[in-house]
């Protein structure tokens, strides 16, 4: 590439004067300022491998895999026969005078010969034997020194080394350069990739080697965000009834409109006169009030789940909230907002919906997903520990099914797709929230009510039934009694 510019200047400067290409660079500073636009640079290409963000979901060993002792490669019996044919002399075993015996099960490693050819080669140490028939040297016993490692590579059972350390989790690397993940992974490279690595083979762009990450999160980590209880608003003590904050639910959340329109719409139809400040004082402390009652309530993720996260602006910036969703009830199972999508927000998700690995020890779940590599991060830490994983990943990328795990699992896929367009129904005229506990009420709103009050079209009823919400057919009288089972 250096080559290539080089000739490019000294064209360029074959065909310009000196103030033309005074000119030139001085329209070039200003289009890498960005002051001057309609000037587009060529877009550079990045390899596959650069800067990918993997996580590697093999659990590693705790201890390491018995290495089996390679099998012989000569016959002794048809060596024994060989030279007994050539020199003519028959080949006896070893006659011992004195000396401590020869282990029973001790055979020749290259050949297989038994204990009666073989015989000791160090005297009193008695711990290495030499083969009568094919001259081999060996041992008598293997003996292996115990590794302090902490963890070993599940593919070529090697001592993983710490490598990194952050507040949140270690990174242990597997260093082997002849370990099978690392040659698969460096196989899978380009040629230009090659070129790369050829001249710096520790380029930190590609990540070739096994790496495990040990997760050390406390319970407060794992905690999904909620609506703060705002102290100066008790719903039991407004001067409007009940009636007037299911309407104000009914509108805001329900119906998907914004505090202002909504205040407009009560006056209009009902003559009930509320500021927008009085709305949004209702449905945080309705929100505030439901949340303890809906984490409660939330039901567990049968044996096949779908989880996705969308965005929300909040302060101009963007956040995120995630969704677990159930596939035979359709119910959300877990929820949680976050500003990064990173792997302690998808982890507390999960906790939300699962509830705690040791309770599942013995159950397993498939969670479908998309490609953003915080669920494998995700999954991993909350498999950590367990002899069987508890939640295994399908992943449905893209939107076309170029695998067949993206055939067999891409209708859940769509099914918390569908969810979010759902969601984005009743955020959207928001433009944008003020505030993360603005977000959380209203978040906290939308799952009770798409849990308890919304009908679904394929279920044709809703996603959870509760006998107090059975036969009641007014939204307001529902967030009534809603607000109702959540103070009890």
């Amino acid at each position: 590439m250096k080559t290539q510019i080089t000739k490019l200047t000294r064209w360029i400067c074959r065909r310009l004067t000196y103030n033309e290409g005074c000119s030139m660079v001085n329209l070039l500073l200003e289009i890498i300022s960005g002051n001057k636009k309609g000037y587009d640079f060529k877009p550079e290409q990045q390899s596959e491998h650069y800067r990918k963000f993997t996580v590697d979901t093999e659990q590693p060993l705790q201890v390491p895999a018995d290495r089996e002792t390679p099998p012989p490669t000569l016959n002794w019996e048809q060596l024994k026969a060989d030279h007994e044919r050539e020199s003519g002399k028959k080949l006896k075993p070893v006659r011992r005078r004195s000396g401590l015996p020869i282990p029973a099960h001790c055979r020749c490693e290259q050949c297989n010969a038994p204990t009666e050819y073989l015989y000791l080669n160090d005297g009193k140490k008695s711990n290495q034997v030499r083969c009568k028939i094919c001259g081999h040297l060996g041992t008598t016993e293997r003996i292996r020194r115990k590794s302090k490692a902490k963890y070993f590579c599940p593919h070529c059972s090697k001592p993983l080394t710490l490598w990194k350390t952050t507040p949140a989790e270690t990174i242990y690397k597997c260093m082997s350069y002849s370990c099978p993940h690392y040659l698969q992974q460096e196989k899978s490279l380009t040629s230009k990739e090659r070129r790369k690595r050829k001249k710096q083979k520790f380029d930190p762009n590609y990540k070739l080697h096994y790496q495990y990450r040990e997760y050390h999160l406390k319970n407060a980590d794992l905690k999904c965000h909620r609506p703060k209880l705002n102290t100066n608003v008790d719903l039991s003590k407004i001067q409007n009834s009940y009636h007037v904050v299911g309407l104000v639910l009914t509108f805001f959340v329900n119906a998907g409109l914004s505090s202002r329109m909504t205040k407009e719409l009560l006056h209009g139809i009902f003559g009930i006169k509320l500021s927008h400040q009085t709305i949004i004082n209702y449905v945080n402390a309705a929100a505030a009030q439901i949340a303890p009652f809906l984490d409660r309530d939330l039901p567990k993720p049968g044996k096949i789940a779908a989880a996705d996260e969308t965005y929300l602006i909040v302060e101009n910036k963007w956040h995120y909230t995630w969704f677990v969703i159930d596939a035979a009830t359709k119910a959300i199972c877990g929820y949680n907002l976050s500003d990064t999508r990173g792997t302690i927000p998808a982890l507390a998700t999960l906790y939300n919906a699962y509830g705690d690995p040791g309770s599942n020890s013995e159950k397993q779940y498939t969670l479908v997903r998309d490609g953003c590599p915080s669920y494998d991060s995700a999954m991993m830490a909350y498999n950590q520990g367990l002899q069987n994983p508890v939640i295994i990943g399908q992943k449905v990328i893209g939107l076309e099914n170029l695998d067949k795990v993206s055939t067999d699992f891409r209708p859940y896929k769509q099914l918390v797709e569908r969810l979010n367009r759902t969601y984005k129904f009743h955020t959207r005229p928001r433009a944008g929230m003020k505030s993360l506990d603005g977000a959380s009420s209203l978040t906290t709103l939308f799952v009770a009510y798409y849990n308890y009050l919304r009908v679904h079209g394929s279920l044709k009823h809703t996603p959870l039934i509760r006998n107090q919400l059975q036969g009641i057919e007014r939204f307001p009288k529902q967030w009534e009694t809603l607000l109702a089972m959540s103070a009890a």
